[in-house]
């Protein structure tokens, strides 16, 4: 059967799905080493490939996998030296065996974790950026095997592209984080030109008071601090007050960047934000029921899903915002949900029903689960309750 033809909205969409990945991995370094490992495993006929990032004390630690049939390399730490990764790093050029347990070119610390994945050859190439090294990334084949010039030529490019994408990734989350200190700075100035002043009349009026005999000018005088009093009280509560509250297009972002903070705060796992968009005003309840999916979602992958990272982003595009919580954990089997065991994601697509949404529920097809949630970017309307 000929397939049908692409209509132009599905040609839209598509792009916009691939622009939208393409953000997410340039915005987080966990989810952009992620797709790294994907894309090296496809460079040739690999079993499976790895992602090391170099940590403190020189340790590389496997943040990022594909294809591996058990969980013994994952979060593995190589000492700089140590096994095939960190022979690679400490001598800055690529390393490969034919058998890993057999090489005399290794040290064997891990033979056991690699005989458990059922590993024959394997190539180690370091991710070097400016001549500092950031990493290593390795494929493996369940075979003896050799590797050729050509495939390690192509690795060592890899390499290369992962170490831009890292640093760019890295860059972008510390403009963030510069953007957020100067707003604190703005509000603290601000706090500062308003209450100082205020406060230093306070004390220069209570200094008077010693000097002073005259029982009705203390009065006056104490009537004039307790104006004061006041004055810097109605400042600072304002202040408190501008600060804790958000207008309407921040308060979703606000309540998600939140929920993630509360996720790694319980279970210790990396929970990131990505708002690839400006969020329109959507009104109340179409804002609460974006981030009860969130906070379901985030419950669900600390329930059951056994991730090592989860990814919350925002796009908006084709009239309407979606928000995604993908994690790198079990993954998505399908089924009724409501005869499995779930109350909160049926509840949760039939709140999104109701303020004129919709959500989905998928497995990725390199692992974890991805919920997806969206409503129309228009006003609040009637169907917004």
């Amino acid at each position: 059967m000929t397939p049908a033809p692409e209509t132009p909205a599905e040609g839209l969409l598509e792009q916009l799905a691939s622009r939208h990945s393409e953000l997410l991995v340039l915005s987080d370094s966990s989810l952009a080493m992620k797709t790294v490992a994907r894309r090296i495993r496809e460079l040739g006929e690999f079993d499976m490939s790895l992602v090391g990032r170099l940590e403190p004390g020189r340790r590389l630690v496997h943040r990022s996998w594909q294809g591996t049939t058990s969980t013994a390399l994952h979060r593995l730490v190589v000492p700089e030296g140590v096994g095939l990764g960190g022979k690679s790093i400490a001598q800055r050029r690529p390393v490969w065996v034919r058998d890993y347990c057999t090489s005399d070119a290794i040290t064997h610390d891990f033979d056991e974790l690699v005989a458990r994945e059922g590993l024959g050859a394997m190539l180690a190439v370091p991710m070097i950026y400016d001549g500092e090294v950031l990493g290593a990334v390795y494929v493996g084949i369940r075979a003896q095997a050799s590797f050729g010039d050509q495939v390690i030529a192509r690795l060592e490019e890899a390499a290369a592209v992962a170490s831009v994408t890292l640093v760019s990734s890295e860059r972008a989350k510390l403009q963030t984080g510069m953007a957020l200190d100067a707003e604190r700075r703005r509000m603290a100035a601000d706090l500062h030109d308003s209450v100082s002043p205020v406060l230093f009349r306070i004390g220069a009026e209570l200094r008077s008071l010693r000097a002073m005999d005259d029982l009705d000018r203390i009065r006056d005088r104490l009537d004039e601090v307790q104006r004061q009093v006041a004055s810097v009280s109605a400042l600072l509560r304002d202040s408190l007050a501008d600060l804790n509250e958000q207008p309407p297009e921040r308060r979703l972002a606000v309540a998600i960047q939140e929920d993630c903070e509360a996720f790694e705060e319980r279970t210790g796992l990396p929970a990131s934000f990505v708002a690839l968009a400006d969020v329109p005003e959507l009104g109340p309840g179409r804002t609460e029921a974006l981030s009860s999916v969130v906070r379901e979602a985030l419950v669900n992958v600390e329930k059951h899903a056994q991730a090592s990272t989860v990814v919350v982003s925002l796009v908006v595009a084709g009239g309407r915002l979606t928000v995604a919580v993908a994690d790198d954990g079990n993954g998505w089997a399908g089924g009724d949900l409501d005869k499995v065991g779930h109350l909160g994601l049926p509840l949760s697509v039939r709140r999104m029903e109701r303020v004129g949404g919709g959500m989905s529920i998928i497995g990725n097809e390199d692992g974890g689960t991805t919920v997806r949630a969206w409503v129309p970017c228009v006003a609040e309307g009637a169907d917004d309750v």
